[in-house]
This record gives C-alpha cells, structure tokens and sequence, in this order.
C-alpha cells in the first residue's frame, strides 16, 4: 500500500505529460485497477487531486478523519505551529532566566534554568508541548556530560587520590542516607518509607558539579578529578540503591539483590581496568595504526561512540549504571589529545545548550511546587535539608594538594570545594524519589518534602561552590597584584642606586624565592619529560608543587603543556 502511494505521488509530480508512460510501466491487472478506480482522461486538475489523494489521503480518506496538521499523518511526520512556538519560548525563558541568575542574582545559571522549567513545565503552567521530548535531551546532554568526564580524567593524577576517591563516594552516599533516616525515624515514619526518603539522598548530581567546576577551571586540578570519580562512583551507588529499593516492595528475588552490586563492582573494576591498559593498546595495534594522522581523532570518535552504544546496554541490562558504560568509553580515549581536541570543538556548545534543557527539564519538570504550599511540607522539607550534611562533611577527607597548612589556605578551599561540589543533589535523587512514591513506599507529602530539600540541593551547595571558587581566586589574584608592586618598587629602588650598590642589593637578594622555586618546577617537569611517553598526560610532581600559584589567566591546553594547578603566573 505505501509503495503504491510513494509510486503516486511520484507520478503526480511528472505532471499529466506522464499518463502514457506509466501505462507502459504497469502491468495489465495494476492498469486495469488504475482504469476502474479513475478515469485517466478527465481533466489534469482531478488527475492530480487523484494521485495526492493516493500519496497522502484526503480529508475522507482511509482513516475517515482529515490531518489537523500536528501529530503523525498518513506520510511523515508534523508538528503544529502552536508547538513550534511554544519550544522556542522555552527555549528563550532558559536562556533568559540563566543569564539573569548569573548577572543579576550572583547564582549559578542553573538556578535560574531549574525554575523556568518549573514555572513553564508540567509542575505549574504546564505550557511546553511534549515534555517527554526536552527531558530525553536534557538525558542526552548527561551522557555527554559524563564522557566528557570519562575523556578529561588524567590517569596520573588519579592514582593520586586512588582510594580516597572511592572512601569519599561511599561516606558521601552512607551519611547523608542514614542522616535521612534518623529525621525521618523521627518524624513517625515507618520503616519503608524512612528507608526510601534516606535513599534519595544519595546520589550527588555529576552535572551540577561539572558544570560549576568547569567554569572555576578546576576540573582538570586535583581536587577537581577526586570529585568527577567520587561522584561517577556516587552514581553508580544509587543505581545499586534503586534497585535494592525493590525489596521493600517484597517481591525481589536474591538473584535481583546481588546482580546489581556485583555488575556495578565488575563495571568499575574490570571494565576500569580494561579501558585504561587493554583498550587503548589493542586499538592502536590494530586499527589506529592504518589510519593517517590528520584522521585519527575522527577514527578514535568513531570508535569511542561505537564503545558507547555496546556498553549502554551492557551496563544496564546487567542492573548497573548505563552512566558507568559512558564514563568507561571515555576512559578508554583519555590518553588520547587528537580526540580531546575534536571532542571539544564539535560538542562545547551543544553541551551548553543540552545542559541547560536538563537543568529546565530533567530537574524542573520533577518538581512538584504546587504541592509546597502545605506548611507540613514546607517545614520537613527543611528539616530533610540537614541530610546535606553528610555530603559536606566529605569534604574533610580531602588530601592536602597544596603547600598550605592542613585546613588552612588553598587545603581549606578544597575542603569547601568538594564538600559543597558533593552536596549538589540531582536527577536520580529524582528518580530514586518518583520510583518510592510510584511503588507506594511513601506517601504524596513526604515525596514533596523529600523534592524541596533535594530542590535545595540544587540550588544552594552550587552557589556555595561558586562564591568558594571566586573567593580564593580573588585573593590569589590580589597575592599575584602585591608581588609585581613588590618587584616594581624592587626595580625602582635599583634604578637610583650606584652600581656598586646595585651589585652588592643584587648580591644580598638572589637568589629569589620565586624564581628558585620556579626553576625547581621547570627542573623536575624536565625530569619527568624524560621518564614519561610524550604522547601520555601526565599531572607531573611540579604541577603539585606549584599549586600555591593562583588560578588566574586562561588554562593550559593541557595535552600540549602542563595542567598545573593552578596556572603559574
């Protein structure tokens, strides 16, 4: 039948002219059927109505209904102008609301994002056309999101933190769950359903962090790395608790328990250790090798989202985290700068926009803010909010990458970083929240509680985590301004001396503090050049040293240079 219709419509556009031909293209059964059902000597304006009757029905056509112009028609598929318009409002009300928290309120963009997906979703005015749509592209935007995370981690510095990383995620998902549980013990809940509110605050949101930490240029620091796998290991942990929630519905097999904490175990683990020393050398051996230089990134981008759709759903189907097999695919390219370079050339500003529809769409939509104007609601939804700080205290953990005193100084900045980047709640808390109230393991208010204070999460640890960042580098940069006034003076003071004097202040001075400690930095990344592949990152031991330098100034590319943390001046 659809052959017949696209052969019509075909026809139809050739004009009346090819009435003859077709009749010798058709056979004589397909001719006779044509000659029955039309006339093909009538005039050329009902042959034409005839044959866009066939390509696409008429208002009375097979269904008996005519096209409203919207929805799925009988060829293709349309949408209506009110839906069009509609999209790009949302669209403009992001944007504009982003940019007002950033400019005017001194609040993550995200903020802003967040309520106008709430004011304009589902949750209140119930405005956009197809929500299901923008929150499959605010997911979309995760995923690229978390192998962007994947693609950054530097391997050296990773085995910096080791375990700390995986200490940090565990504590940052069992404290916040068992602060959960006590206020909620407390406040006469049962069993069930304490356990399912303290399970929402496990998850941190790697999004939410992300996004903070790369426009403080900290991603690529110590710090910054300790809190992309915690967090991706945090995620994975909620995967785990999700499922366990099951459970309590009191029909989970022990099959169903165990398969989730072993899958996500081997996930991290074996496909870790795969991706980091087995992958990269079995590509480079035998496809890498057949491919021109100038075309190795496009190869290795090939490659890296082929890993992506296998690994998809072999960690989900194995009841881990299809986030685990994003990250994975791109740890797998981490070493690799060709594709870094590509990656972030073709997808900055996608990721941009993609994240900010998460940020409207996958958090706004799951708000029910109709549902806070119960007192009740209100005042627990506070009192859920001291769970936070399970997640904030992580951040006592931290190691001391820096030459400052333990909890003093730049140690103190990665204190706050990190608990305040750990605190950010985000889509599985969502996700973990619609699935207890969906099984009836708590009821519609306690729900509405547990989504303000996980609301909350959103909105006040990122501005934290943001004044945090500013703060420090607005010392740093007035430490940097007090030395150049420092050698300035020095340089005038020697301008109206005699040479004899000039020598002997030279003489008493030098060597300069900075410029041995400089020239310590420059000897051991000279070292480490010669003990390292040059095509392998590496956070080298004078990138460590030189972390009381302020994050001033643009961030190395750091394929080509040094990632030091934070940049030298």
């Amino acid at each position: 039948r659809m052959a017949t219709r696209v052969e019509a419509a075909l026809w139809s556009m050739m004009g009346h002219g090819a009435r003859q031909l077709k009749r010798l293209f058709l056979n004589p059964a397909e001719d006779d059927m044509y000659d029955h059902n039309f006339d093909y000597n009538g005039p050329l304006e009902e042959e034409e109505d005839y044959y866009r009757s066939l390509a696409g029905g008429d208002a009375k056509g097979d269904d008996g209904h005519g096209d409203d112009g919207g929805g799925h028609g009988e060829f293709g598929v349309h949408i209506t102008y009110e839906d069009l318009y509609a999209a790009m409002i949302f669209f403009t009300a992001i944007y504009v609301a982003g940019v007002f928290a950033s400019r005017v309120l001194k609040m993550p963009s995200l903020v802003g994002e967040i309520f106008a997906g709430i004011i304009l979703g589902p949750p209140l005015a119930d405005y956009i056309p197809n929500p299901e749509a923008f929150v499959l592209l605010g997911e979309i935007g995760l995923i690229l999101l978390v192998l962007e995370a994947g693609i950054d981690i530097d391997l050296s510095t990773l085995s910096l933190i080791g375990t700390r990383g995986i200490i940090i995620a565990i504590i940052g998902s069992i404290a916040p769950i068992a602060i959960a549980l006590a206020i909620a013990f407390a406040l006469g809940f049962d069993t069930k359903a304490s356990i399912a509110a303290g399970a929402t605050f496990g998850p941190t949101s790697l999004g939410i962090a992300m996004n903070i930490l790369r426009q403080g240029k900290i991603v690529n620091t110590p710090v910054g790395q300790l809190i992309v796998s915690a967090a991706v290991i945090d995620d994975m942990i909620a995967l785990i608790i999700l499922s366990q929630l099951s459970a309590l519905e009191g029909d989970a097999t022990v099959a169903q328990i165990v398969a989730p904490i072993v899958s996500a175990l081997g996930f991290l683990i074996v496909g870790g250790y795969i991706a980091v020393f087995i992958f990269p050398k079995l590509i480079n051996a035998t496809i890498m090798k057949k491919v021109p230089q100038e075309q190795k990134g496009k190869a290795e981008m090939i490659i890296m989202f082929a890993l992506i759709l296998a690994l998809m759903p072999a960690t989900y189907y194995a009841k881990a985290s299809f986030l685990m097999g994003v990250f994975i695919a791109g740890l797998a390219f981490c070493r690799s700068h060709d594709l870094h370079h590509l990656f972030v050339t073709q997808f900055k500003r996608l990721m941009q926009w993609l994240m900010r529809i998460f940020f409207a769409a996958s958090i706004g939509f799951q708000v029910p803010i109709k549902d806070f104007g119960n007192g009740t609601v209100i005042w627990q939804g506070l009192v859920f909010t001291l769970a936070l700080l399970g997640k904030i205290g992580t951040g006592l953990l931290v190691p001391n990458f820096t030459q400052s005193g333990r909890f003093q100084g730049f140690h103190l900045r990665d204190v706050f970083v990190t608990g305040f980047s750990m605190a950010a709640e985000g889509e599985f808390a969502f996700v973990i929240a619609v699935f207890a109230v969906d099984s009836g393991l708590i009821t519609k208010d306690l729900y509405a509680s547990v989504v303000l204070a996980v609301l909350i999460s959103t909105i006040l640890p990122p501005f934290a985590l943001r004044y945090t960042i500013n703060r420090y580098n607005k010392k740093s940069e007035d430490k940097v301004q007090e030395a150049i006034k420092i050698e300035y003076h020095r340089q005038e003071t020697l301008e109206h001396l005699t040479e004899d004097e000039r020598e002997k202040q030279l003489r008493v001075s030098s060597p300069d503090f900075s410029f041995f400690l400089l020239s310590c930095v420059a000897f051991l990344w000279w070292i480490e050049s010669l003990t390292y592949p040059l095509n392998k990152k590496c956070f080298s031991s004078a990138a460590i040293i030189s972390t009381h330098f302020a994050p001033i100034g643009e961030h190395f590319e750091r394929h080509n240079t040094l990632s030091l943390y934070p940049n030298p001046v």
